[in-house]
């Protein structure tokens, strides 16, 4: 539980971690929003299924993906995901990819590149 809390609202993001090395998961994961009496308000699911990516080789990986269905956009437990492992992973990029958008993970400069999917198509 990763909890976010300003003046004006209380979050709480709910991440599910692996129990073996050399795996990264993505999704499970909820975003829960409080009132000011900390009662529950609102419950969002991020993604719609547990994806699991191994990284346990000793070759770096080229590159992982994933799908949305629920949002365009990568989301923010996607990028905590991410950084946490990257310094873990031999990965060179992870993507991201749904209808409209595609977010491009960097590990190595850890920096993001969102385009459309119909300027990743003219690219690849």
């Amino acid at each position: 539980m990763i909890p976010l809390i300003t003046n004006k609202e209380k979050k709480v993001f709910v991440l599910t971690g692996p129990k073996n090395n050399g795996v990264m998961i993505f999704g499970n994961d909820y975003l829960l929003t409080f009132d000011n009496n900390s009662k529950l308000i609102k419950q969002k699911q991020l993604h719609k299924s547990l994806i699991p990516i191994e990284f346990g080789s000793k070759d770096e990986i080229e590159a992982t993906i994933h799908s949305h269905i629920i949002d365009d956009l990568i989301t923010s437990t996607d990028i905590c995901t991410l950084m946490l492992y990257g310094k873990f992973a031999k990965m060179k990029t992870h993507y991201v990819m749904s209808k409209k958008y595609v977010s491009i993970w960097d590990f190595k400069k850890e920096t993001l590149t969102v385009m459309t999917r119909e300027d990743f198509e003219k690219i690849k």
